[in-house]
C-alpha cells in the first residue's frame, strides 16, 4: 500500500520538476559537419593535451600524438575550408558562426584565431563598401529630389509649410553629405579610389552654397577629390621616339601571359592596363581570366599541399603554400595552412622528441 502512495505522490510532482532534469541538453553542432563533430574534436584535443604533458611517451604514445595532432589539424582545415566557401557565397553571417563555434571547439587553436582574426578584417572592409554605397544610392536620390522640391515652392509659394519642407530637406542633404565625405575618407585610407572619387563628387553637390562659406570644408574636400582623381587618371602619352610596344596599352601582353600561365607577368600587365586604360571594355574580361586562373592554380597548390603534409612532408607543403601565396595574398586558407605548418615545424624542432631506442633504454 505504501508503494502504490509513493508511486502517486511522484507522479504528483513529476510536473514540478525544472524542466532541464527531463530535457537532455542539445548536443552543440557546426554547420556543415556531422552531428558527433564536436564532441569527437573535444576527446581528441584533450587526449592530445594529456598526452603532451608526459615528460617521457612511450613510441606507441608518440605515434598515438601524431594521429590525434593530424586528426584534430584536420578539423581545422576543413572548417577554414568551409567558412572560405560560404563567404564566396556571401554566406558572412553563416562563415561567422562556423569560426566562432569551431573557436569554442578549440579555444587554444593559434590556427583558427588567426583565420577568424582575417575574417573579421575582410567582413569589416566589405560592410564599410556596403554602407557607402548605401549612403551613395541616398545621396543621389535626394539630387534627385531637388526638382521636386523646387516644383513644390513654385507651386505653393513661400508660405511656412513650404518653407520648413525645404530647411528639412536642406538638413538633409548637409547630414547625407557629411556622412559620404566621411565614408570617402576611409576609401581613400583602404585605396579604394574610384568609390571615393564618387561618394565625394555627390557630397560636393549635396553641401551646395554651404561649400562658398565654409573654405576649410571646400579646401578638404578637394584635397581628397583630387587626390582620387590623380589615382585614377590614365599615364600620360609617352614622348615620341620611344618603341610601338612600349606605346600601345598591354592588353596583348596580359593575354599573351594569360595564355601561358604566367600569372605574376599577368598581374603586373593587369596593373597597368588598370592605370592606363581603366575604362577599357575588355578589362572585365580579361580580370575574370586572371582571377580565374588564380583561383584554380591557389587551390591546386592548397590540395597538394595538405598531401605533402598528410604524409608527413611539412616543409615541402610549406614550400608549396608559400609560392601559391604571392598569387593570392589574402587567401584565409592558405594563410592558415601556413601558419600550421611554420607551428608545427616550430614545434618538431623544439621538442626533438628521442628515437625508439632511446625511449626504451629510459628507466
Amino acid at each position: 500500500m505504501r508503494d502504490r502512495w509513493f508511486v502517486f505522490a511522484w507522479f504528483l510532482l513529476l510536473p514540478l520538476l525544472p524542466a532541464c532534469s527531463l530535457v537532455p541538453l542539445q548536443q552543440q553542432t557546426l554547420e556543415g559537419f556531422p552531428p558527433d563533430t564536436v564532441q569527437r574534436v573535444r576527446q581528441q584535443s584533450a587526449e592530445l593535451e594529456q598526452l603532451q604533458k608526459r615528460e617521457v611517451a612511450t613510441p606507441a604514445q608518440y605515434q598515438q600524438i601524431r594521429q590525434l595532432r593530424s586528426s584534430v589539424q584536420q578539423f581545422e582545415r576543413d572548417v577554414i575550408h568551409t567558412a572560405s566557401g560560404m563567404e564566396r557565397q556571401d554566406n558572412w553571417h553563416g562563415a561567422e558562426q562556423l569560426l566562432q563555434g569551431a573557436t569554442r571547439v578549440l579555444p587554444d587553436s593559434q590556427v583558427l584565431a588567426s583565420a577568424h582574426n582575417n575574417f573579421a578584417e575582410r567582413r569589416q572592409l566589405r560592410e564599410e563598401r556596403v554602407r557607402m554605397e548605401l549612403a551613395i544610392h541616398r545621396g543621389e536620390q535626394l539630387l534627385k529630389d531637388a526638382g521636386a522640391y523646387e516644383h513644390l515652392r513654385q507651386l505653393q509659394g513661400p508660405d511656412p509649410l513650404t518653407w520648413l519642407e525645404l530647411k528639412n530637406y536642406q538638413r538633409e542633404c548637409r547630414e547625407s553629405a557629411q556622412s559620404l565625405q566621411q565614408h570617402a575618407q576611409r576609401a581613400l585610407e583602404r585605396k579604394d579610389y574610384a568609390l571615393a572619387q564618387h561618394g565625394l563628387k555627390i557630397a560636393q553637390r549635396l553641401y551646395g552654397d554651404d561649400l562658398q562659406q565654409d573654405t576649410d570644408l571646400r579646401d578638404s574636400l578637394q584635397r581628397n577629390l583630387t587626390l582620387a582623381n590623380r589615382q585614377l587618371r590614365p599615364a600620360k602619352p609617352r614622348p615620341a621616339g620611344t618603341s610601338h610596344r612600349d606605346d600601345r596599352a598591354p592588353v596583348a601582353e596580359l593575354q599573351q601571359a594569360l595564355d601561358a600561365g604566367d600569372l605574376p607577368s599577368a598581374r603586373q600587365h593587369l596593373d597597368q592596363l588598370r592605370q592606363q586604360s581603366p575604362q577599357d571594355p575588355r578589362l572585365l574580361s580579361l580580370q575574370s581570366q586572371f582571377q580565374t586562373q588564380v583561383s584554380n592554380r591557389v587551390d591546386g597548390a592548397i590540395k597538394r599541399g595538405n598531401d605533402l603534409y598528410s604524409q608527413g612532408e611539412i616543409e615541402q607543403a610549406l614550400e608549396v603554400w608559400l609560392e601559391a601565396r604571392t598569387l593570392d595574398p589574402d587567401n584565409v586558407e592558405l594563410l592558415a595552412n601556413i601558419a600550421r605548418a611554420e607551428k608545427v615545424l616550430e614545434n618538431l624542432r623544439a621538442l626533438s622528441p628521442p628515437l625508439p631506442d632511446e625511449l626504451n633504454a629510459h628507466p
